[in-house]
């Protein structure tokens, strides 16, 4: 996995050093030959993690993306497990598709989409190992990038998982802009001999320079919400009339919301049969607990009402300590930004608080 080359792990110790753009640009694209090399690039009017083919193609600047690179480069959205396939003799064959083992670096991920990733650790490679992530995370060098603005629908100060980067593992470098240079931290050995990062030692100055920074950004939020008491609260108020308002006035079941989220999990398995009915492909995709037939079993269907299944997103996403021991959400804000209606966790759950204040 990313980041094993724990600190003093092999003799190695973490190092954190000033370097020039141009020269940081240079080392990534000198990967090339042996990784892909996938960062945020524009795409019209958005930003999109893309194979590059130079340094020239990133656009570092971005303020988030529509898919994170999480579950767009490690977690894939689709992907095959398994063919069935009948010859002339209607023998079967099963035939197993391996997971990937191509080498990858993803340049550019913002603090919260960093964490979102740490919180998929949990669960692929948890209690049960999940090969097909586990192989393409083993063969990612992660680059994070500390963010240097703060998008109209963040909330991840609320959180801890931004704007800046303070966990300490499972990446291998987080970057700070500091106008011609960068900061880099890092964290892995894997981190330090791929890209063989040459500046100066970061002094007191470019560590001020770093917490001036941050300190700006916090300042900057428009969205916040007080998560103090609120896993509790929540589950106290499973028939607050904000769930049964909001799924009918507004909400669509679109899904848009699932999709988005850079930690939602759920996946299906899903049979396709070819047309001369000769071969069976297996594939796991993105399923969502918005989907009315998400949550069908036999006897019935537990979560039919649209409140039951807005809910279960809501509090899924700022409660459920529990299941990992930190809060899934990461105040990204895509579940706003991609809403056709605009619904707004943060505001139903601050509805919650205003109607049991502490």
């Amino acid at each position: 996995m990313s980041g094993n080359g724990m600190t003093g792990e092999h003799g190695f110790q973490e190092s954190n050093v000033l370097i020039s753009k141009d020269l940081f640009f240079n080392s990534i694209d000198a990967l090339r030959p042996e990784y892909r090399v996938f960062g945020p690039v524009r795409d019209n009017n958005q930003a999109v993690f893309k194979e590059i083919s130079s340094s020239a193609d990133l656009f570092m600047d971005y303020s988030t993306t529509m898919l994170s690179p999480g579950k767009l480069l490690i977690y894939k959205p689709k992907e095959d497990i398994l063919t069935f396939i009948k010859d002339k003799s209607l023998s079967l064959s099963i035939e197993e598709v391996m997971p990937e083992t191509e080498k990858q670096v993803i340049v550019g991920i913002h603090p919260c989409d960093i964490n979102a990733i740490l919180y998929l650790d949990r669960t692929f490679l948890g209690d049960v190992i999940d090969p097909y992530y586990k192989a393409r995370r083993g063969n990612s060098i992660l680059i994070g990038l500390n963010c240097m603005q703060v998008s109209e629908n963040c909330f991840c100060s609320s959180v801890g998982t931004g704007p800046h980067l303070h966990a300490q593992s499972g990446f291998d470098i987080v970057l700070t802009d500091l106008g011609e240079d960068y900061l880099a931290e890092i964290k892995s050995k894997e981190g330090f001999e791929i890209l063989h990062l040459k500046g100066k030692e970061a002094g007191p100055n470019e560590w001020s320079l770093k917490s001036e920074k941050e300190k700006a950004l916090l300042k900057s939020f428009n969205k916040i919400i007080d998560m103090r008491g609120l896993e509790d609260l929540l589950m106290k108020n499973l028939n607050h009339p904000v769930w049964a308002t909001t799924a009918d006035e507004r909400c669509l079941s679109c899904s848009n919301c699932v999709m988005v989220c850079p930690t939602c999990f759920c996946y299906n398995i899903v049979d396709e049969m070819s047309m001369d009915l000769m071969e069976i492909r297996r594939f796991r995709q993105l399923d969502a607990c918005q989907d009315l037939r998400f949550t069908e079993v036999h006897g019935g269907n537990f979560r039919r009402s649209r409140a039951s299944r807005l809910r279960q997103f809501v509090m899924h996403n700022l409660n459920y300590t529990s299941q990992y021991g930190v809060t899934k959400t990461v105040g990204c804000g895509r579940c706003i930004n991609w809403c056709p209606t605009k619904i707004d966790l943060t505001e139903m759950a601050k509805e919650v608080q205003r109607s049991h204040p502490y």
